[in-house]
């Protein structure tokens, strides 16, 4: 019943009782009709003997065969009898006409008054006793005395007469008929009827729930003709009301996502500080160029340019004034270019040029141009100004160039080379293939490998402050540092990016992760609450060693690794997705968690909260720097901190510098900070022995 449309629920309701009406009414007349025929075979018979009883007295008082029998035959000669029979007092047959299918003993029979002697499916039959009359004189003369009493007459033989009742069963199958095409035709004519009523109702019903399909997929411009009355009417224009106010609001909510999909597009594609391109665009557009010129284009030109004494305006004047530079020599380089070159910030204060159609002579040309624009501005910031110079690497691309790591390789070698020239120059770099860099006499390759094999690796602690609630332990995250004899310390960041291109960041990422399982099992020994996050580079995430080289450290202290976050970038996660989920699933067999550096500055952000399912989140700096002057900030720094809240997630700040920021992060929900308003970095055994190791 519940799979029935409205339409057949209606000619349910309206036929169903009619059909049952009309069978019944129809049946009923019929078989009154069918006894009332029956009845009247009966009454005819009955009349018919006895209207013969009286006529056959004299025959049989005279004994005139001939007349009787002309009786019978004039009998049977009426419609529907089949015989008749006459019979004398002792049951003999005197006269008989017809077919005769009563038995003798029947004929015998001794019958006092008219009534009916025998029936079957066929026939029936009917007798009448033959009276003699007892009335001898004649009244008119001769009254009967008053005190005379009535004598019983003589029988003195019997009339039988029988009838067919095929004649009967014929008006019957006719009556039957009859009723059946009466029946027939009133179902037909209350069919159309109940169609036309079933119709009527159903079909503004049946517009509105299509268009109420219609609306669920996806067609908004659907409206209903109101053309009904009554309640169906009220329906249809509310439904048109309806579907009018959805499609406005739909097309208003269209319109804003589709500006706020154009927005983070955009932001996907740009640094959010400068405007220009940054990394992840800028190697799109690399590798579109490579395929160009494998297509048949003509070489371009690539530049590195890596700002010098970036740092010093940075560490005089903080961190808006270095923000402010940035912008600044955007507009500088971006008004050097042509209109098909393409300018991208790779990230800290690295930029690089795409030159199209453009040799090594005419790069490097344009590259020395660059130079003196760089060396020639001034920055000027309140009361101080600062020289900036820029050490520009070039490199040109040709079809022997098979991808664009070995362009990115070949570039930061140019630029490399020019800063440890005495900055501020430019300096050409071709471009070689893997393998052959791999056995060049590199100066980075060399420094890394000694340091490691000498233990010059700084390992220092940057100390996380709990914003929220007490943590009740110490967390600290491991950084390095290259110590050198002679040589300023190069930071972690910018040595992994060195190591990586001589695959030895792997090794680092081990001392990093030797120093924290060794710290976490002397806290155990001595019951101390402490919780390290490692950074791990790209080779480290890719390598399944890095896995095994993990288990086995923990198994070799005995620890669960439940104290152990591993943390690598969402870069990591978006170019090495399948090995990065990979990992993390099995850093969680271990125990381990896992975080995510740099979160919540491009667009898939938060789908990366589903492939690796992080415990903790370290903010990008781009939500945090304008913290204090932007309300977009603030609004967009509370959205992430809601959703990763709401996923049981740790938020961390990083390079918080001030304790007005740090406040501010404590009212928005941030869980952990870091910087110089938290701790100083310090070396990572000085940092261990003094605020876990003494701790109470």
């Amino acid at each position: 019943m519940n799979r029935l449309t409205l339409r057949h629920r209606l000619l349910l309701l309206t036929l169903l009782p009619s059909a049952l009406i009309a069978i019944a009414l129809v049946a009923y007349f019929t078989f009154s009709g069918i006894r009332t025929l029956e009845g009247e075979l009966r009454v005819k018979g009955m009349a018919t003997v006895r209207y013969l009883a009286p006529i056959s007295e004299y025959g049989i008082i005279a004994g005139q065969v001939e007349s009787l029998h002309g009786l019978a035959q004039a009998t049977v000669q009426e419609s529907g009898v089949k015989a008749a029979v006459v019979v004398n007092q002792k049951g003999r047959t005197i006269a008989v006409s017809g077919r005769v299918s009563l038995s003798a003993e029947e004929l015998r029979q001794q019958l006092g008054e008219p009534r009916q002697v025998s029936e079957t499916d066929q026939w029936i039959a009917f007798g009448a006793p033959v009276k003699r009359s007892m009335t001898e004189t004649d009244l008119l003369f001769e009254p009967t005395s008053a005190t005379s009493k009535p004598s019983t007459p003589e029988i003195i033989g019997y009339i039988f007469v029988e009838y067919d009742k095929s004649e009967l069963a014929d008006k019957q199958r006719e009556l039957v008929q009859r009723g059946l095409m009466i029946v027939l035709f009133g179902m037909l004519v209350i069919a159309a009827l109940a169609i036309a009523m079933a119709d009527n109702l159903a079909r503004p019903v049946m517009r509105l729930v299509q268009a109420v399909n219609d609306m669920s997929s996806g067609k908004l411009d659907t409206r209903v003709p109101a053309s009904s009355s009554g309640e169906l009417g009220v329906l249809e224009n509310g439904f048109n009301q309806m579907a009018s106010r959805i499609e406005e609001v739909h097309l208003s909510m269209q319109s804003r996502i589709e500006e706020a999909t154009a927005q983070l597009a955009f932001q996907a594609r740009h640094d959010a500080l400068t405007g220009l391109l940054n990394r992840r665009e800028f190697e799109h557009r690399l590798e579109k160029a490579l395929a160009s010129v494998h297509a048949g284009d003509d070489d371009f030109a690539v530049l590195f340019l890596d700002l010098d004494r970036f740092k010093q305006v940075n560490d005089t004047c903080g961190y808006l004034a270095g923000d402010e530079l940035l912008r600044q020599m955007g507009l500088l380089f971006q008004g050097r270019l042509r209109d098909e070159d393409t300018l991208a910030r790779l990230g800290g204060d690295e930029f690089s040029i795409i030159l199209a159609n453009c040799g090594g002579p005419r790069a490097l040309q344009v590259a020395e141009d660059i130079c003196g624009l760089a060396a020639a501005y001034r920055f000027i910031w309140q009361d101080k100004v600062f020289a900036i110079g820029a050490s520009i690497g070039v490199t040109t691309v040709s079809r022997k160039v098979h991808n664009i790591n070995e362009i990115l390789a070949a570039g930061d070698a140019a630029c490399h080379r020019a800063k440890e020239s005495g900055r501020n120059r430019v300096c050409e770099c071709e471009v070689t293939p893997a393998q052959e860099r791999r056995q060049e006499s590199s100066n980075w390759a060399s420094r890394i490998a000694t340091a490691l094999a000498e233990d010059r690796l700084l390992v220092e602690a940057i100390p996380l402050r709990p914003l929220q609630t007490p943590s009740g332990g110490h967390m600290a995250e491991l950084t390095a540092r290259l110590a050198e004899p002679g040589q300023s310390p190069v930071a972690l960041s910018a040595l992994i990016d060195a190591a990586e291109r001589y695959d030895l960041a792997p090794a680092i990422d081990r001392r990093l992760i030797d120093a924290a399982i060794k710290a976490l099992a002397r806290a155990k020994q001595r019951q101390r609450n402490l919780y390290c996050l490692v950074p791990l580079s790209r080779g480290s995430i890719s390598s399944r060693e890095t896995v095994e080289y993990i288990a086995r450290s923990l198994n070799s202290h005995n620890l669960s690794g439940d104290k152990l976050c591993f943390v690598f970038s969402e870069d990591i996660l978006t170019h090495l997705t399948s090995q990065a989920m990979d990992f993390s699933r099995q850093m969680r067999t271990l125990g381990c968690e896992i975080g995510l550096e740099d979160f919540g500055g491009g667009l898939s952000s938060f789908s990366h909260l589903r492939s690796v399912y992080p415990s903790h989140v370290k903010l990008s700096q781009s939500l945090t720097r304008d913290l204090g002057g932007s309300r977009a900030s603030t609004a967009l720094l509370r959205a992430v901190q809601e959703i990763t809240a709401d996923q049981n997630i740790h938020s961390i700040a990083e390079d918080i510098d001030d304790l007005e920021t740090l406040e501010q992060l404590r009212d928005l929900g941030i869980d952990y900070a870091q910087g110089k308003a938290v701790a100083p970095n310090e070396p990572f055994e000085v940092w261990f022995e003094g605020a876990v190791m003494r701790s109470a």
